[in-house]
């Protein structure tokens, strides 16, 4: 009974991934076809492969729409902030899981609570605190935002890892007359590796993607990045599906490269650094 139970069960479960799966992978292959047709062309056969294959309307979203500024904006961004967040996460866990002093369980679940705070509740205090340090319709604006609302993560999932470090490595190091400083960039930090490759990968993604707080303190269009961009775009050229497609064909295909040939890598990050310590 238990068996047939389990079997219902497994079918309904994989079964429905399947089918979100196929329906995910679908919507994106017409996305991809439909970027190489003319508006004609889809009206005419929706469902189709295109029938000339043409890059008019990247080349036009690229050049014309300022794609290609919106590109290396959230290109910018993503990669400096995914930067503050690993500097000082790494710090703040090396200290954490290293050193015992007073208030060091408190500051360790201050952090896990700040995992649980939703960003939006803090949008208002946030955009007030910006406009009084001059840094509203500013990249830097962004780059702190992400990279500070970052390190809740970063500290937990590096403690982990810092915490199955064994001491003796760093015993030894200390009688060899290595400093603190110098144990964490050459023992720490090589070890640590794997969480920090897992959330370079996943801070990446989150400021990439990133929308409210972008709209809200980026009001120069040279400044803004790919989903605000991307949302102004659909609203100019709404009656251009093609080079609608395009254009999100370009937002998108980032992060499906990083899923595809990363995902073992998140997936291990994570699940190494709960378990650990």
């Amino acid at each position: 009974m238990m068996t047939i139970r389990r079997f219902v069960i497994g079918t309904c479960k994989y079964g429905f991934l399947w089918l979100y799966a196929t329906i995910s992978l679908f919507l994106f292959a017409w996305i991809f076809a439909s970027s190489f047709k003319s508006n004609r062309e889809i009206f005419r056969s929706p469902f189709s492969l295109p029938e000339n294959w043409t890059l008019d309307n990247y080349v036009r979203a690229w050049e014309s729409a300022n794609m290609s500024t919106y590109f290396w904006n959230s290109i910018f961004v993503a990669s400096i902030s995914v930067l503050f967040t690993l500097l000082f996460g790494s710090m703040l866990a090396y200290a954490i899981a290293r050193f015992r002093f007073r208030g060091n369980a408190l500051l360790s679940g201050l952090f896990v609570i700040g995992m649980a705070i939703p960003l939006q509740s803090l949008m208002l205090p946030t955009f007030l605190k910006m406009n009084e340090l001059g840094l509203r319709n500013n990249l830097l604006s962004l780059i702190l935002i992400y990279g500070v609302f970052g390190l809740p993560r970063a500290v937990f999932i590096l403690v982990g890892f810092m915490k199955s470090i064994p001491a003796e490595l760093e015993e030894a190091a200390i009688v060899d007359g290595c400093s603190y400083w110098r144990m964490y960039g050459k023992i720490i930090i090589p070890l640590s590796v794997p969480g920090m490759a897992t959330l370079a990968i996943l801070d990446f993604i989150g400021a990439w993607n990133e929308y409210v707080y972008a709209s809200v303190l980026l009001a120069t269009d040279k400044l803004r990045t790919l989903p605000i961009g991307l949302a102004n775009f659909k609203g100019e050229y709404s009656s251009e599906y093609g080079l609608i497609c395009a254009g999100i064909v370009i937002t998108i295909i980032p992060v499906v490269i990083i899923y595809v040939f990363f995902q073992e890598q998140i997936v291990k990050g994570l699940s190494s650094g709960s378990v650990k310590g």
